[in-house]
């Protein structure tokens, strides 16, 4: 009897904690095949499963079926493109010149990940291309809303690669009404164990927003070591893989995946919100431009003159484009258009935002009081003895390649054998921007100068370098979102940026800017 007794509380026990998970297959044991579960999708390479072999022709896939914790789990594996490459190319592979060969070596794999589908063939419907995203949302409503997720995972992860899981939760317009709350980093594993170890991620709700909550979105994504360990939610994580690629063969395994408790709003003071407005009149952030209309587009300002302990209006303008943009941030985060106005002067700072919403958040604006006439510097003085040697009239060259300690862009060697992702330092003489040549005769190109990592050559026209005010890049961007979408430049002057290598490819690249579209910007 006692022993029944054990039974009937561990099955009660066992059915109320299987009444808390909301994700359908989260112990993946139901499967379609040999290596796809249902409801899933993952970034197959090829395989019949996918309707990938029609383009690659190679049975190559990253996902895979695994013994879990208490039943079937899922393997994520970085396979590696070299490998793909020399069985599929065969003798060919060895006519591939060496340098791109260890170019490939070095740097390529395809980063494993996987999603839940609401549907059970989604990765066909993803080969055939998708323009509705909605199969990869998890209908839920305010009652289900849950207070975490948590499972079981473990890790063999190379070269301090990470595994970040990307959740968050949407309204009816797909913009972001929850998630995992900026600044946590339960989110981000990178801890490597052979035993299968329990991890939990606790959800967070804006204020006025769970009763709009329709979807959930759930993804695993491998990425990079540089990858921040601490990542706000959002939804476009292509972008984000391709700049954080992880290493060839990294692994990952998951099983018995849980949405489960209730969720909360947070409180209009908590402090993730500092520099929002709530509409609860709680003052955070307010100033008067601010209206608590969401139609109402609000204008955040920032001057020369300013201070980031002021309140952001026009007669109290913030002195950095960071604070103006985080503020900015919570105010769209509500549902609102914020533009920012720049003020005219010169400004040796810059912003780098990683966007809580991505491409569903209201759009931000940032503009120039009076166009052109806000100036972002992203070049400093010299520091080092660059001991410039007169080769012959108007060109010299200097072997100190680093002119400042922190110059920018820092040298790779991996990239910068491929010149279309190549970019180099800025120099500034005397206040002229020079432009940067990969090749050709210097000696008739007035300000104008070519780097290697090892010198630089220089023809500064009718300047004299041994007595001349020079500026080297040591900024990376003046402002770069990064999962931003629907942010605006207008009318900037970007100046000391680094450079593309090919001088061609400058202007698409943007220097000082990145994750935005500019309109009348000026980069010199």
């Amino acid at each position: 009897m006692k022993n029944l007794l054990i039974f009937l509380v561990f099955c009660s026990t066992a059915t109320f904690l299987a009444q808390d998970c909301i994700i359908p297959n989260g112990s993946f044991e139901d499967w379609t095949g040999n290596d796809v579960p249902h409801y899933w999708y993952s970034t197959n390479v090829a395989g019949n499963e996918g309707n990938a072999n029609e383009l690659a022709d190679f049975e190559f896939r990253n996902v895979f079926r695994t013994p879990g914790k208490f039943g079937s789990g899922v393997e994520l594996r970085n396979v590696s493109i070299e490998d793909l490459l020399k069985q599929k190319m065969g003798a060919d592979w060895e006519k591939i010149p060496l340098a791109y060969r260890e170019q490939i070596r070095t740097k390529s794999s395809f980063s494993s990940s996987i999603g839940y589908c609401v549907q059970k063939d989604c990765n066909k419907l993803l080969s055939r291309g998708m323009s509705d995203f909605k199969p990869l949302l998890l209908p839920i409503s305010e009652e289900q809303a849950p207070a975490y997720l948590k499972g079981y995972y473990k890790a063999d992860l190379k070269g301090g690669d990470k595994l970040w899981v990307n959740v968050a939760f949407l309204d009816a317009g797909y913009n972001v009404v929850g998630g995992v709350k900026p600044g946590r980093t339960e989110n981000v594993i990178a801890k490597n164990t052979m035993d299968w170890v329990e991890f939990k991620i606790p959800f967070d709700y804006f204020p006025k927003k769970l009763k709009h909550i329709k979807y959930a979105y759930l993804q695993f994504n491998m990425m990079g070591k540089d990858f921040p360990s601490s990542y706000p939610f959002g939804i476009d994580a292509t972008s984000i893989a391709m700049k954080y690629p992880s290493q060839e063969y990294s692994k990952v395994y998951l099983d018995e995946l849980c949405f489960g408790g209730q969720g909360k709003e947070v409180s209009p003071d908590d402090p993730s919100l500092v520099g929002t407005t709530t509409g609860e009149g709680s003052g955070i952030g307010s100033n008067d431009d601010t209206n608590n209309n969401d139609e109402i587009e609000q204008r955040i300002y920032i001057a020369t003159n300013g201070s980031d302990a002021n309140s952001g209006t026009r007669q109290a303008p913030f002195a950095t484009i960071q604070k103006a943009i985080t503020v900015a941030q919570g105010k769209r985060l509500q549902g609102k258009r914020v533009t920012i106005v720049v003020g005219d002067g010169m400004y040796r700072q810059e912003a780098n935002i990683n966007s809580t919403g991505g491409s569903g958040l209201p759009p931000l604006r940032i503009e120039a009081e009076n166009k052109h006439q806000a100036i972002f510097i992203g070049s400093e003085p010299i520091t080092e003895n660059p001991n410039w040697q007169n080769q012959v009239e108007s060109l010299y060259m200097s072997t100190t390649a680093n002119l400042h300690p922190d110059q920018k862009p820092v040298f790779n060697p991996n990239n910068y054998s491929n010149p279309m992702e190549t970019m180099v330092p800025a120099l500034v003489v005397n206040g002229t921007q020079l432009k940067h040549q990969q090749g050709g005769d210097l000696r008739n190109t007035a300000n104008a100068y070519m780097y290697t990592p090892q010198q630089f050559f220089v023809n500064p026209g009718s300047s004299n370098l041994s007595n001349a005010a020079i500026e080297v890049s040591v900024r990376e961007n003046a402002i770069a979102f990064t999962n931003g979408g629907n942010v605006t430049v207008h009318g900037l002057r970007l100046k000391g940026y680094p450079q593309a290598s090919i001088p061609q490819l400058t202007a698409q690249q943007l220097p000082g800017l990145e994750g935005v579209q500019a309109e009348e910007c000026l980069f010199e």
